[in-house]
């Protein structure tokens, strides 16, 4: 009958157990995102993406998990707050305490078990599809990877499991604290102190201070070495928690004395964000870091995309040399975009160990190199090489040249004649096919196809290390250098971006039924539903602005890490449009939570004076 009870009073709130269901899907899929890759020892031990990133993943892993354990209990407070008036309701009726403790932790396993097992189907989809995508953006092959990962659905299951027992068991003890005249009450209760100036000041203080220790110590991170890691994440999250804490506290109570609090809705405004103040600073520094992690993976991650190209054009100016193409490989280079290429005719000599061409092919059609003007900026150049630069073994253009030869060639003895003395060599006469691309990513996927038909070509020699020439096997090698963490970067992002926004948005609607009643009292009083909603908008952009002004704050200065350590180039130009594109995502999501908040709170119908 208890049981018949609370199921009546779940299907009367049924749409704010839809808000707290469907957060808990979304962490549950973002977890089980990373849960895939982690676990996986296949893949982390075949793929270049995998062997480079194993520990990276691994940390994300570890960090997710923190954030998804704050993320639960804060869940379990918004369940405990719904419900705690129907179990006082309970008590006051005669409810054993050991009956609605059962009835407690029930619930809870309840909620939290099916919204994992949803959350793990929504997670092996968004996996295949983000993998896919990703993959193909940056072009990188994701060996012995599959979204559906069988031990990582477990750790997911048994993690969530043990989360929600916890919870559970916290629930009932709390329950066993609270009388019931104080759990029928619990909706109406503020958590609002008047706060002393003193102490806030002290936190100010204190935690620009942390910050600045955390700011200096990416910085430095030349001579504190992998100490500024910890040390960063130490005084930054404590740092943040403390300038929310006290600034936050103090702007209301600026924006309460000031005469700002007598025009229209301000003063009440400004009442709901004290009436929640501690959830609010707590969940404010959790989306604040959570703002940073994401702005910042996502910037890193696409840097080293754009590194990536930038490295493999300043080592050769022609992505692939092709000696007597086939007419498959002919085909594939006509498929090529925006491209240019350029024939030569040469000779081999065996006994001599030399290479001969055509000077007259050169003059005419002028053999091109790359050479870097600025490696710390990553700047190169493309010039046309003179001959004498050409017969100069020590030169750039003749190591380019040397690059582009085939592996059964390569390092021998190059020489130009003139055509005489080419027509006069007995040996068989060679093509040599040259190919410039203007985007390497674009060509990416045909240049690969190329590269292999020479790879197979010239199996046994390339197994010995003198493998294909030119641009885009320098691309490839780098990829699988830069790949895992280009990946990760960009994965971790959108993982971060959907829990920080999921975070902030399900935590301003799990009170949006308790404002309901407040909202209807101005519509009694004659408020116009226009104030209403504009009062709306205020109280929402202050919640999201706030952390994502110190997480855009936080990023700025831990792209230092990167830029002193020489790992990232052009770092803030990159940060520039990633925090735009970023903003533009993260305002989305504060428009979705202003729509959803509005259409619960606002009245439809507007009383009559």
């Amino acid at each position: 009958m208890l049981f018949k009870i609370s199921l009546s009073g779940v299907k009367s709130r049924w749409k704010d157990y839809l808000v707290l269901f469907s957060g808990m899907m979304i962490t549950t899929a973002i977890f089980y995102m990373f849960e895939t890759i982690s676990t996986n020892d296949k893949f982390t031990t075949n793929s270049p993406v995998g062997q480079n990133a194993k520990v990276v993943f691994i940390f994300g892993s570890i960090l997710l998990a923190i954030i998804t354990l704050v993320y639960v209990f804060y869940a379990n407070n918004f369940l405990m707050s719904m419900r705690k008036h129907d179990y006082g309701l309970f008590m006051m009726l005669g409810a054993k305490s050991k009956v609605i403790s059962r009835l407690i932790i029930l619930e809870t396993l309840v909620i939290g078990l099916a919204s994992t097992a949803v959350g793990i189907v929504i997670g092996v989809g968004v996996t295949k599809g983000l993998s896919g995508l990703l993959s193909n953006q940056i072009h990188v092959s994701l060996t012995n990877f599959s979204a559906f990962y069988m031990p990582a659905v477990w750790t997911t299951v048994i993690l969530f499991l043990v989360l929600f027992v916890i919870a559970g068991l916290v629930n009932a003890r709390t329950f066993f604290k609270t009388s019931a005249l104080n759990l029928l009450r619990s909706n109406q209760e503020s958590d609002w102190k008047d706060p002393k100036k003193r102490t806030l000041w002290i936190q100010a203080i204190l935690g620009l201070v942390l910050l600045a220790a955390g700011y200096y110590a990416m910085y430095d991170i030349n001579k504190l070495l992998l100490m500024a890691i910890p040390i960063a994440l130490v005084t930054i999250i404590l740092g943040t928690y403390f300038v929310f804490n006290s600034f936050f506290v103090m702007i209301l109570e600026a924006v309460q004395r000031s005469s700002i609090s007598f025009k229209g809705l301000n003063n009440f405004t400004v009442s709901q964000l004290k009436f929640r103040i501690r959830d609010y600073t707590r969940i404010l520094s959790v989306v604040s870091l959570l703002f940073a992690l994401a702005l910042g993976a996502i910037t890193v991650g696409i840097g080293f995309q754009r590194m990536v190209p930038m490295m493999a054009n300043g080592n050769n100016a022609y992505a692939v040399g092709i000696t007597n193409p086939s007419s498959k490989m002919k085909s594939l280079v006509s498929g090529i975009n925006n491209k240019n290429q350029v024939t030569y005719q040469q000779k081999v000599n065996s006994q001599t160990k030399t290479i001969y061409y055509r000077s007259s092919q050169f003059k005419n059609q002028p053999f091109k190199y790359a050479h870097f003007t600025n490696r710390t900026q990553l700047k190169s150049q493309v010039n046309d090489a003179q001959l004498s630069q050409l017969k100069d073994q020590t030169s750039e253009a003749y190591a380019g040249l040397n690059n582009v030869q085939s592996p059964l060639t390569r390092n021998l003895r190059i020489k130009f004649v003139s055509n005489v003395a080419f027509n006069q060599i007995r040996s068989k006469t060679n093509t040599l096919l040259l190919v410039r691309v203007t985007n390497m990513d674009a060509a990416a996927q045909t240049l690969s196809k190329i590269v292999n038909l020479q790879t197979r070509q010239y199996g046994k020699k390339v197994s010995e290390g003198l493998g294909i020439g030119g641009s885009y096997v320098t691309y490839q090698l780098l990829k699988g250098v830069f790949g895992s963490l280009e990946f990760m970067g960009i994965f971790l992002g959108i993982a971060f971006l959907a829990m920080l926004a999921s975070c902030l948005m399900f935590k301003i609607l799990s009170g949006a039924a308790n404002d309901q009643t407040r909202f209807e009292m101005l519509n009694k009083i004659g408020a116009r539903k226009s104030v209403l909603n504009r009062s709306i908008l205020i109280q929402i952009l202050g919640l999201f602005l706030l952390p994502a002004v110190l997480g855009i704050i936080d990023v700025a200065f831990g792209l230092q890490m990167f830029v002193k350590a020489n790992l990232l180039h052009n770092a803030y130009q990159t940060f520039g449009w990633s925090a735009l594109g970023f903003s533009v995502l993260y305002l989305i999501y504060y428009g979705m939570t202003v729509i959803i908040y509005s259409k619960i709170v606002v009245p439809k119908t507007r009383m009559e004076k």
